[in-house]
């Protein structure tokens, strides 16, 4: 933990002020020690360079998300190239641009692939929150960058300093909260005068097959060991493996096949990732204990509720939402 990014954090439990005490530091990093609150005199941990800015009490729910989560992105904790360009495409018409000389929020970022996208896109801070074990993973993969923050934390009840981000994205977590308005609500506050809100969610328009035939077999394995939902989703990426790289790929070149083949605009842009990966996609599917497919009123209200201006909505690969909102009070 750098000693700056205390600027930017308050309690989770009544955004009270924090001070840090007894730190043990590496290679002039805070590598252990404690944050008391000014207001409540509420005690959360530093260990391994993570602050642990947890609230005092987790849903089940949450609790198993953030474990389950965890578990995919430590055994598949790998950052690759082809990232960058998946990223793009989830927060177009956005660009890399966009963050440069900007203050950045991650809310959810997992094993920290994106975070390391957001520092070499020129971002000045870029800080990273996530529920579960994922830290330790996003901490060491982005390790090298002198501007990266990552914190464990609930981003329903985020511990950032309000108005204090100028850019905050979710990739991909939101439709898997108990709520997923109550992630937009607890987000929007953070923000800016000139802030804004990056959101890619599941779509219900275009996954008719998935909310058929999918869901309701992760509706069984979301109570299985995660062993053997890892396992099981192995076996089911061989025929999607078989698929990409037969049909999918090849098809990217032939714009009368491309008409007829189911998900294409999807499938297409896997057919450059190894097995491995597909793998932890399928498993990504199988393993939540919640997933909800967002029609897009479902997102215009999300929006509406936060107290945010929706500037963007964008049906992305035909299966997906990927929405961009502003401050009410002000329009990009």
């Amino acid at each position: 933990m750098k000693d700056r990014l205390l600027q930017w954090l308050v309690c989770p439990s009544c955004r009270g002020d924090l001070s840090l005490e007894a730190a043990a530091r590496e290679a002039g990093e805070i590598w252990d020690g404690e944050l008391s609150c000014a207001r409540c005199s509420a005690r959360y941990a530093v260990t391994r360079g993570i602050p642990r800015l947890l609230p005092g009490a987790l849903s089940a729910t949450a609790l198993a998300t953030a474990e389950r989560f965890g578990y995919e992105w430590t055994r598949f904790a790998e950052i690759r190239h082809e990232y960058e360009a998946q990223f793009l495409g989830w927060i177009a018409p956005l660009g890399r641009d966009i963050f440069v000389g900007r203050r950045v929020l991650d809310a959810g970022c997992g094993k920290g692939r994106h975070l390391r996208l957001a520092s070499r896109f020129g971002a000045q801070e870029v800080i990273g929150i996530d529920l579960g074990p994922a830290v330790e993973m996003a901490a060491q993969n982005t390790a090298d960058l002198a501007n990266v923050h990552v914190v464990q934390a609930d981003l329903t009840r985020p511990p950032i300093r309000p108005g204090s981000m100028e850019l905050i994205y979710s990739i991909g977590v939101l439709h898997h909260l108990q709520e997923p308005v109550s992630g937009f609500r607890a987000l929007a506050p953070l923000l800016s005068p000139e802030g804004l809100l990056v959101a890619w969610v599941y779509a219900r328009e275009g996954n008719g097959w998935v909310l058929t035939l999918v869901d309701p077999i992760r509706r069984l394995t979301r109570r299985l060991p995660l062993a053997v939902v890892s396992g099981l989703a192995w076996v089911l990426t061989l025929p999607l493996w078989a698929a990409v790289r037969t049909l999918y790929g090849p098809a990217r070149s032939w714009p009368r096949l491309c008409a007829v083949l189911p998900y294409q605009s999807y499938l297409a842009d896997l057919a450059t990732f190894p097995f491995r990966e597909l793998h932890s996609i399928a498993f990504d599917q199988l393993l939540a204990p919640v997933t909800h497919f967002l029609a897009r009123g479902d997102v215009e209200r999300c929006f509406v509720e936060a107290s945010l201006a929706l500037w963007s909505l964008r049906w992305h690969h035909d299966n997906s939402w990927a929405a961009c909102g502003v401050r009410r009070d002000r329009q990009y």
